[in-house]
């Protein structure tokens, strides 16, 4: 059993906001999957209400906010490691809870850019450093 989990790919989850940078999460999702990383969320190809403040995607099974989030939470429980995405510097209220629930299992956190905030900062590697293959989708 040890063997087969030592073949199993890398599972992810990007945190970060659908609304302000959806695009650019589904381009660092297919980065990652080009490395073969097993990204488990963000799910399917489009925003079904891209100007509202809690989007919903097209692959999401349910309309449920409280459904999808703890859907969100089981997912990071099985991933190696957490993609936060704070493109410009953004990082949402969801993120950063979703970053919170990320640490209290003991997962790194990988950024797109470096964390500004000192506090933040000390829990944070910059993602390209940890995979220099990717390309660099950093905005500023």
């Amino acid at each position: 059993m040890n063997a087969k989990k030592a073949t199993e790919p890398l599972k992810t989850v990007i945190s970060g906001s659908y609304r302000r940078y959806l695009r650019e999460l589904y381009e660092l999702k297919y980065q990652l999957e080009q490395i073969g990383i097993d990204v488990l969320s963000p799910v399917g190809l489009f925003a079904l209400n891209p100007d509202e403040e809690f989007v919903f995607l097209d692959a999401d099974p349910v309309h449920d906010k409280r459904l999808l989030q703890d859907s969100v939470f089981g997912k990071i429980r099985t991933s190696a490691f957490l993609v936060l995405a704070n493109f410009d510097g953004y990082i949402g209220k969801a993120s950063l809870m979703e970053v919170g629930y990320a640490l209290s299992f003991g997962l790194q956190i990988f950024t797109v850019e470096t964390v500004r905030d000192p506090n933040i900062n000390l829990y944070t590697r910059v993602l390209y450093d940890v995979f220099p293959n990717l390309t660099s989708l950093q905005r500023n």
